[in-house]
């Protein structure tokens, strides 16, 4: 098995950073796997920023037991979305597949593992868009004997794609007056509030790089493999994550086993049972009770 290089996202969190990267490297295949982390510039007025990623660089600079380690520090606070976009597409050009994670986020110990061989067994498969480590918690039918689904929606916390099928995505939204017209479609595809997403980062009301990546997804008619049982947790809902509040609607089952030997399905389809459950998450109720939890805990 080739093993996939794997890029960390930082900004100005020191130990966040560190719990992330000690999660990595409690993967065996972290020790053949060359990584490369990108840290975002402070932004101009955040008294004390300068500080903390400067730290940040200091840490990154001294961090070992991989198979190389390439640094990337930005004069300038790109944000988070042309970072991600800018940083992926050079890795990814150069290695053709990538595992991408960001700073808040903990690594299961085979999450390198269950991402790899996702990445391996489907390469060809080009109805398979990306490998996602995260997984909202789902109830499996008792006759499901497979560790992973397929399910519409690529999650952003903790994922892995193919350099032809990031290439594919359409970034600046061109054409909005057509796009538009995809919006009953791509709610039903994706949940309620995806073409809300969608269109908040037209009219610059959001940054998200994923909500592009996942209408390209739905352009394509593309699944995503999922875990039954999440290989990432994400510790970004702790009030420091600069787009993450301190409540989240999304629960999750963590792996906390050491399996490596994982069964992936026989075919590529999905089954309505996991779409449900799965897209049960970005219902209206659920998100209306996010926006009052969000009021209580912001």
């Amino acid at each position: 098995m080739k093993y996939a290089p794997i890029i960390i996202f930082a900004f100005n969190r020191l130990e966040s950073l560190k719990a992330t990267v000690s999660s990595v490297l409690r993967n065996t295949e972290a020790a053949e796997s060359d990584l490369f982390v990108f840290v975002d510039g402070a932004r101009h007025g955040k008294e004390g920023e300068a500080e903390k990623v400067k730290a940040v660089q200091e840490y990154v600079k001294a961090i070992v037991g991989f198979k190389s380690v390439t640094v990337h520090f930005s004069e300038v606070n790109k944000g988070l979305s042309p970072s991600i976009i800018s940083g992926v597409t050079e890795v990814i050009n150069k290695f053709g597949r990538a595992i991408v994670i960001e700073d808040d986020l903990i690594l299961s110990n085979n999450c390198l593992s269950f991402m790899n061989q996702g990445l391996d067994k489907y390469e060809d498969e080009q109805r398979v868009f990306s490998i996602c480590g995260y997984s909202n918690k789902v109830k499996c039918p008792k006759d499901y004997d497979c560790d992973s689904y397929f399910c519409v929606r690529s999650s952003s916390w903790g994922w892995a794609t193919w350099s032809d099928r990031w290439h594919s995505v359409d970034w600046d939204l061109k054409d909005w007056e057509k796009i538009q017209s995809f919006k009953s479609a791509f709610n039903r595809w994706g949940g309620s509030d995806s073409f809300g997403m969608l269109k908040g980062w037209k009219e610059g009301r959001n940054k998200s790089w994923a909500i592009r990546f996942c209408f390209s997804q739905f352009l394509q008619d593309k699944l995503s493999l999922f875990p039954v049982i999440s290989k990432i947790d994400n510790r970004g809902f702790d009030g420091g994550g600069t787009n993450c509040r301190r409540y989240s609607r999304f629960k999750f089952e963590f792996d906390s086993s050491n399996k490596t030997d994982f069964k992936f399905p026989a075919t590529i389809t999905m089954k309505p049972h996991f779409r449900k459950a799965a897209l049960s998450y970005h219902s209206i109720p659920k998100r209306i009770w996010s926006r009052i939890m969000y009021m209580i805990y912001k």
